[in-house]
């Protein structure tokens, strides 16, 4: 069966059960389907920003709090606006604490429990809120503007610890084991973690990893990050110990025997339970490249090297915080090595709206050219999700033009849709007559002029 006559197929199969729809034979060479799945009442988002603030990264908080907007700009091109949102910031400074509960005496600027995942406060609030009023107005629990206050939140200096517990912090944010942090997580909405650090994750299971080597070493800094690199990190190529041999190593991934740091699982775990569904999750980080992983001596003394490729850029490759996010089907990583964090926090603001995003980001396939207007083939179904229970097919909806509401069409939007690579710039529209249930999901299938749509 050629790739066409399959996609065919396949859209009769998703059809199914719809009488009023015509599938029209694809052409030749179109043999992609685009598929959306967002749900039919958009929820807010709870974003949580983990900003290290180690010695290091004064130049990259400066820019973050500069480019900020970036982000926000995505999320205002949504439908409606801006949408309902609560943004908080912690450090990963946990000072010397683990989490079997021991703590570790002070070590330079590690000290106790740190700020233990505390969202940072401004003017006596924890997270900012920021909400539509129904009306065309915004309910805010800040004073200037979304910019101005995060910059001010986001401000977290460079006195922390400088051994990061990025993923103990994000879950010390997030468990309810903190009563400041009340009020931030909600229930009905969508959830976003964004790791900014040139450091990687050193969540410790065993305070014991501060006392490995000697406070007086003069070096005790650079030996007890190299520590924890060696208790958290392994590679295959070479697989030999990182003390026996200085150069590049590849396919590195998180220690699963480490006897002092936590394992992945448990904050991938973590994340997963506080939504009935995964999706409803994005995880993203700015930091340094994974990939770029280099065993190198200096001084006498063994260190991981460098993982930013140009000039008076430096970062630590975050092995253990990448392995975090290819646990979620939402997740985006760009590199901290640029200093100029603009095209991240933009890229992230594309991630983050994915999730409501009407927008298709390939060329949909015109399917009968010799009709005046362009032809669209898609499949959009009405599915319920509600929590605890299976997804449940209710509807498959009629194009517009041959049905009556609840119904959609294809639409050209340049702002909305900007981002995207599509030309032109098509989103998803759906006309109703009566109000909808909040539980409602709509998934769509459309066919692609281009091999860049995704695989059905």
């Amino acid at each position: 069966m050629t790739a066409a006559r399959f996609l065919a197929a396949a859209l009769l199969v998703l059809t199914a059960g719809c009488p009023d729809r015509t599938i029209v034979e694809v052409p030749v060479g179109q043999d992609k389907i685009e598929q959306l799945d967002i749900p039919a009442v958009p929820k807010g988002f709870d974003i949580l920003f983990v900003i290290d603030d180690s010695g290091s990264m004064v130049d990259e908080q400066a820019s973050l709090r500069a480019n900020f907007p970036k982000m926000i700009e995505v999320l205002e091109q949504l439908d409606g606006g801006l949408p309902d949102v609560h943004i908080g910031v912690v450090t990963p400074n946990m000072g010397t604490s683990a989490t079997d509960g021991s703590s570790a005496a002070p070590a330079g600027t590690c000290n106790g429990q740190g700020e233990g995942g505390a969202l940072r406060a401004l003017d006596g609030i924890r997270f900012l809120s920021d909400r539509p009023d129904g009306s065309g107005g915004r309910i805010r629990n800040y004073s200037g503007t979304l910019a101005d206050a995060f910059s001010q939140l986001a401000n977290v200096g460079a006195a922390g610890c400088g051994l990061e517990q990025h993923l103990e912090a994000m879950k010390r944010a997030t468990d309810g084991s903190n009563p400041l942090n009340a009020g931030f997580l909600r229930e009905d909405a969508y959830l976003a973690v964004i790791v900014i650090a040139d450091e990687d994750d050193c969540s410790l299971a065993k305070s014991s990893l501060f006392d490995a080597i000697p406070r007086s070493d003069p070096r005790y800094g650079e030996k007890i990050n190299f520590r924890c690199i060696s208790q958290g990190v392994v590679c295959e190529s070479p697989a030999t110990d990182f003390f026996a041999a200085d150069g590049p190593r590849e396919d590195c991934h998180p220690r699963e025997d480490s006897t002092e740091l936590t394992t992945i699982k448990r904050y991938a775990d973590h994340l997963k339970s506080l939504k009935a569904d995964p999706r409803d999750i994005a995880v993203a980080a700015i930091t340094g490249d994974p990939e770029n992983f280099e065993i190198v001596t200096t001084g006498g003394v063994t260190e991981v090297g460098n993982a930013c490729s140009n000039a008076g850029a430096e970062a630590a490759p975050a092995v253990r915080t990448d392995a975090l996010l290819q646990q979620f089907q939402l997740s985006t990583r760009s590199t901290i090595c640029q200093g100029d964090l603009s095209q991240g926090l933009r890229q992230i603001g594309e991630l983050i709206t994915e999730r409501i995003d009407p927008c298709f980001d390939s060329n949909l396939a015109d399917v009968d050219p010799a009709t005046p207007g362009p032809q669209y083939e898609c499949t959009v179904t009405e599915v319920r999700r509600a929590p605890g229970q299976p997804e449940e097919e209710l509807d498959v909806l009629p194009a517009c033009d041959r049905g009556a509401p609840p119904c959609f069409r294809i639409e050209e939007d340049p702002v909305q849709c900007s981002y995207t690579a599509a030309d032109p710039h098509l989103k998803l529209v759906i006309e109703r007559s009566a109000a909808v249930d909040p539980t409602l999901h709509l998934k769509a299938a459309c066919v692609t002029a281009n091999s860049a749509g995704p695989v059905l």
